[in-house]
């Protein structure tokens, strides 16, 4: 496979779906490049291209298609606030609107609005029509973009909602002004024919709509950006004993920084001296501090709660776990759904089917014989009506939404891709060891002897085993620790690979290890000793000088929310599965704790990765949770992988979904959290493909047909303003997003 590049560029001018999808199309058709997806929500594109390919070049096409492109930087994870719409632009359309609405309808209502004389149709209706003309102006005026955009996007081939708001109101307001002069040359029926406030209040409702659209979508990317603020400007170097603030930038691995109470840690890296209480909230959705000492990791952007700390650097930049969140956070929002795509695919032939449509619907009516004024109506009603905005909102400002909320719970998504395929997941694999459990043996017994106490027995293993590196050395030591038992160090010691340990005190041997080595060593066992392994336990043997003294059995460490999280997953309908390397007895016993009733045991790595593509050609959405190197293929194999932030980085890399949290829980979570977003999605698709439905027969003169009246360009923009808004703010619900435990 050949070497490809990703090029990322910010795109001005973008108002809806049709604009995207265009976009897409005209970078997809450049030769080299080999994937595409533009995003309407961060009003950006990400190509992923041939190395030779001229990034000049994919921003002008961007250009030529009627945007304006810019290359980001690449260290630029950030969403961009945009703020198009002006608040005073936004007011003074709308008060010259809602004039223009009063003067035009008073006429037209039952009752009439009181009018004075100066601008009564009946008594001036030149004063009438100008004094509409008069306001309607600044109106089109400050929806100036709409008219730009929307001519240029139309000269171009790629027409856009702003392209159809345009048609409708210019056409809207040549026909009011062709009506004005009629009104000057002596036809004082023209001013019954004046349709000023559709434009004036079309333009000032899709203004409204797009500056609260705009306002809903920065409120999602807020929480996004939220991230980028933790992370510290400034560094405080030590140099020679001396304390130095640099720019965070120019901190290098290796290098001692001090973090004094308050402050937030500016970099990755391993306490080499201090103690304090640490808030990893931003990173972890957990609000109570953690514990930090000497050899301890502490990430970038957290907060030293109190105490002082020495650090040495081992993730600087880019490089730290902040960084890296906000990274797969904006890579998240451009990876599109599938639901995403099918929306951008109807998108690019919407806007010319809607203008075609309105096209039609006027030469029928025109033909049935109804007049210029009832057909003009019915042609801009259409037009208005049929903005693809929502529908081009409907799944990116949810992803957005979702990915931001998970970010703020310690889930990380990959991709809209992922949000989308996690909601269908009906079965979790787990890995055991440091999934399951803890990773970390434990000693669950002490069995000796008759005349020997256990602390003995304890006392002389540890004596053993210290100096060891070995889990079941670390295991023995820390029981001993907690007994307070006083540990003396060995004068010399042997090891025997995969059997145990020989050391040797004073004039003392101790063996301990397996059963074989008490065999090798020719050591008996005597008939009343008490030798039963409790199940999914690993045994050590001791013996002093020849003389068995007793047994120590040993354990992983269930993770304490195991259960309760594989309850909830059972209880959302999702199978629990647990694969495991170790024997079958130790596997049983941790899933029999964990609550699961499928169990696979003795499973080589290339195997766990056989036993998800078994589970998958079942029919199964797979989701497999791993933190180790071995899970890596069976968490790229899954439907879905999720690894534990505290495994490894393969595993990371991997994986679909990393959890931040320490927490069975945020398994739970990041699958509720994907329902919930898949839920927020198919709503928003379902109103904005219904509000179309309905809105452009209405507008075409349905009702007209059954007796009822035509539908107004007013009620449309307002209608279509509505849809969009409605859209962003379902989609904001996920901000507020709330886990149940």
């Amino acid at each position: 496979m050949n070497e490809t590049k990703h090029v990322k560029i910010n795109i001005q001018g973008m108002t809806c779906a049709a604009c995207s999808a265009s976009v897409e199309r005209a970078l997809r058709r450049a030769d080299g490049v080999v994937q595409v997806a533009v995003n309407l929500a961060t009003n950006s594109a990400t190509v992923l291209c041939d190395p030779s390919v001229s990034e000049e070049s994919l921003v002008e096409i961007v250009n030529k298609t009627g945007f304006v492109g810019s290359l980001a930087d690449v260290d630029d994870v950030s969403v961009a606030i945009t703020h198009t719409i002006s608040k005073r632009r936004l007011i003074v359309a709308l008060i010259c609107g809602a004039v223009v609405l009063y003067i035009g309808m008073s006429h037209m209502l039952p009752v009439r609005l009181p009018l004075p004389a100066i601008i009564d149709d009946r008594v001036h209706p030149l004063n009438f029509a100008l004094i509409q003309l008069v306001f309607t102006i600044p109106v089109l005026i400050c929806g100036r973009n709409f008219f730009i955009n929307g001519m240029k996007n139309l000269l171009k081939r790629h027409p856009n909602m702003d392209s159809l708001v345009m048609i409708g109101t210019t056409t809207a307001f040549l026909y009011s002004l062709y009506n004005t002069f009629t009104i000057i040359q002596g036809n004082e029926h023209g001013a019954h024919n004046l349709y000023f406030e559709s434009a004036a209040v079309v333009v000032a409702l899709v203004l409204l709509g797009k500056f609260l659209e705009e306002n809903s979508k920065n409120s999602a990317k807020q929480a996004i950006n939220s991230l980028v603020s933790m992370i510290p400007n400034t560094a405080i170097l030590l140099k020679d004993g001396q304390e130095v603030e640099v720019p965070a930038k120019q901190v290098r691995v290796k290098n001692i920084v001090v973090v004094k109470p308050g402050a937030r840690i500016p970099v990755d890296g391993t306490v080499l001296s201090g103690q304090a209480s640490v808030d990893e909230s931003m990173l972890t959705g957990e609000s109570l501090p953690v514990y930090k000492e000497v050899g301890s990791h502490v990430s970038g952007g957290t907060i030293c709660k109190d105490g002082l700390l020495q650090i040495e650097a081992t993730g600087v930049g880019g490089n730290t776990a902040i960084s890296q969140v906000l990274r797969l956070v904006t890579e998240a929002q451009e990876r599109k759904a599938p639901a995403a795509r099918l929306a951008d695919k109807i998108s690019g032939i919407f806007v010319p089917t809607v203008v075609s449509i309105a096209v039609i619907t006027s030469l029928l009516w025109a033909l049935a014989g109804k007049d210029i004024a009832f057909v003009l109506n019915n042609f801009v009603a259409v037009l208005v009506v049929a903005c693809p905005c929502a529908l081009g909102l409907a799944t990116p400002i949810a992803v957005i939404a979702g990915t931001g909320r998970g970010a703020n719970l310690g889930i990380l998504y990959r991709g809209g891709d992922v949000v989308e395929t996690a909601a269908s997941v009906n079965t979790v694999i787990f890995d055991k060891t440091g999934t399951i459990t803890y990773g970390k043996l434990q000693t669950s017994s002490i069995v000796p002897v008759d005349g020997v106490s256990q602390e003995e027995l304890l006392s002389l293993c540890a004596c053993a085993e210290s100096g060891s590196e070995h889990p079941i050395a670390a295991a023995i030591l820390d029981r001993a620790q907690q007994m307070q038992l006083e540990i003396t160090r060995p004068d010399s010691t042997q090891s025997i690979p995969g059997r145990g340990i020989i050391a040797q005190r004073g004039e003392h041997t101790i063996v301990a290890g397996t059963m074989a080595l008490m065999e090798l060593g020719k050591i008996v066992i005597p008939d009343n000793a008490n030798t039963t392994v409790p199940e999914g336990c690993t045994a050590i043997y001791l013996a002093q000088d020849g003389r068995y003294l007793g047994m120590l059995a040993l354990s992983d460490t269930i993770r304490p929310d195991a259960r309760e999280a594989i309850a909830q997953l059972n209880a959302m309908g999702i199978e629990t599965v647990m694969i495991t390397g170790d024997n079958e007895g130790a596997a049983k016993l941790i899933a029999k704790e964990a609550g699961i009733t499928s169990v696979k045991a003795q499973v080589l790595p290339q195997d766990k990765h056989q036993a998800v593509e078994d589970f998958k050609k079942a029919g199964r959405i797979v989701a497999m949770v791993g933190d180790g190197i071995n899970d890596a293929p069976a968490l790229a194999g899954a439907n879905v992988g999720i690894a534990l932030s505290s495994g490894t980085d393969v595993a990371a890399e991997s994986a679909g979904i990393i959890l931040m949290r320490e927490d069975l829980h945020a398994v739970v979570d990041s699958l509720k959290l994907s329902r919930k977003t898949m839920q927020i999605i198919r709503q928003n698709l379902f109103w904005a493909f219904i509000y179309n439905m309905i809105g452009i027969p209405i507008a075409a003169g349905l009702l007209v047909l059954f007796g009822g009246p035509a539908f107004s360009p007013v009620f449309g923009g307002a209608a279509m303003a509505f849809s969009s808004v409605s859209v962003v703010s379902n989609s904001l619900r996920l901000t507020r997003y709330q886990p149940n435990r």
